[in-house]
C-alpha cells in the first residue's frame, strides 16, 4: 500500500500534526509491531499520550470516515500482507499510568496486562495472578474479557474509562459491558477504553509472586518457543477445547508456505519460514474445515483479523 502525497494524504498530515500528544509514521511497517512479524505498512501509525489527543483523533477520523485499528501488545492480531489503510493507534503516555491506593487498582489502557498482575501481587494485592500471562494490554482485556485458568477479568474489574467514536467519554461497569466468554459488547466497535479500575483483595505477596511464577511455568511449557506465533487461533467451544479437537484431526505440523501448525500445540500457528497472512488465513480455514467435518462444530478465531482479512474470512464462512 503505498503512502502516496496525495491531497488527502496532505491534508491527514497536517491535521495529525495540529493534534498535541500525538506522533504519526506515514507508511510504518506493522510486521515489526506484532508477535506474528506478519503485516505490511500502515497508512497512518499514530502512537497516543494523552486523553485529550485519543479525543481529538476520534473526532477528526469519524468526520473524515477514516478507518480506525487500536493496536495493543501485537500479540493476538494478523495484518494483511499489502498493509491497512487509515490509521493504526497505539497508545502511550498517560496510558501507561498505574496508581494503587488501597485494594483499589487503576491502570491504564496500554499497560500490560501481566506487569499489572505482576506489581500488584508484589504490592500483596490478588485477584490478577490467573491472568498475568494472557498477552495483552488492559485494554485488550477488558475488550476481549481476557480468562485464563478459569479467571475472567470482569471478576475483578469495577469500571473501566472508555472513549467513543465521537470523543466523548464515559465510565461503565463491569456488568455494563456485557461480559461473556472471550467477549465483551466493545468487540468490533470504534470504542476504546482509556483505563481500568480493578478492586483486588489484600493477600500474601510472597505467595501471590510464586502463584504467577508457577502459573507462566505451566502456559508456556504448553507453548512453542523460539519462533514467531500469536497465541490461541480459536476460541475453545462450549463445553470443549478448540486445541484437543484439531489435535484429534490430526493436524498437528501441517504447514502452508511459511506458515505450520505448532507440533506442540494444534491452536497455535508459527511463522516458521517468513509467512504471510495469506498462508496463515489458508491454514485457518483449513483447520476449521477439518473440525467441521469431523465434529460438526465451527471454531470461531480468537486471533483478530485486520482488515480485508476480516472480510475473506467472512465470505468463506458464507459458502
Amino acid at each position: 500500500m503505498s503512502a502516496a502525497r496525495t491531497p488527502r494524504h496532505a491534508s491527514m498530515a497536517s491535521n495529525l500534526a495540529a493534534i498535541d500528544g500525538l506522533e504519526a509514521r506515514a507508511g510504518e511497517s506493522l510486521a515489526g509491531h506484532t508477535t506474528f512479524r506478519i503485516g505490511g505498512p500502515a497508512e497512518w501509525y499514530v502512537e497516543l499520550s494523552t486523553t485529550a489527543a485519543l479525543r481529538r483523533l476520534l473526532v477528526l477520523i469519524a468526520a473524515s470516515r477514516t478507518p480506525i485499528q487500536i493496536l495493543g501488545l501485537g500479540s493476538n492480531i494478523l495484518f494483511p500482507d499489502d498493509g491497512l489503510p487509515g490509521v493504526v493507534v497505539r497508545l502511550a503516555g498517560d496510558f501507561r499510568r498505574l496508581v494503587i491506593d488501597g485494594t483499589t487498582v487503576t491502570a491504564g489502557a496500554a499497560l500490560s496486562l501481566s506487569g499489572v498482575a505482576r506489581k500488584t501481587a508484589r504490592a500483596g494485592l490478588v485477584g490478577l495472578e490467573a491472568l498475568s500471562g494472557f498477552p495483552s494490554t488492559v485494554g485488550g482485556a477488558v475488550v476481549m474479557n481476557a480468562g485464563c485458568y478459569g479467571a475472567e477479568i470482569h471478576e475483578v474489574l469495577a469500571t473501566a474509562t472508555l472513549v467513543e467514536p465521537d470523543g466523548a467519554e464515559r465510565q461503565v461497569t463491569a456488568a455494563e459491558l456485557e461480559p461473556g466468554y472471550r467477549t465483551s459488547n466493545l468487540q468490533g466497535t470504534a470504542t476504546i477504553v482509556a483505563e481500568a479500575v480493578f478492586e483486588l483483595t489484600t493477600g500474601d505477596a510472597t505467595a501471590a509472586v510464586a502463584c504467577i511464577d508457577a502459573l507462566n511455568r505451566k502456559r508456556w511449557r504448553a507453548l512453542p518457543s523460539g519462533v514467531a506465533s500469536a497465541g490461541s487461533i480459536f476460541k475453545n467451544p462450549p463445553g470443549d477445547y478448540a486445541g484437543r479437537l484439531l489435535e484429534a484431526c490430526g493436524l498437528k505440523g501441517s504447514a502452508h508456505g511459511g506458515a505450520r501448525i505448532s507440533s506442540r500445540h494444534a491452536n497455535v500457528i508459527v511463522n516458521e519460514q517468513g509467512a504471510s497472512a495469506s498462508d496463515v488465513l489458508a491454514l485457518m480455514l483449513e483447520m476449521r474445515a477439518a473440525v467441521g467435518d469431523r465434529f460438526a462444530v465451527e471454531l470461531v478465531p480468537e486471533l483478530v483479523l485486520a482488515g480485508r482479512l476480516a472480510d475473506l474470512w467472512r465470505a468463506e464462512s458464507c459458502r
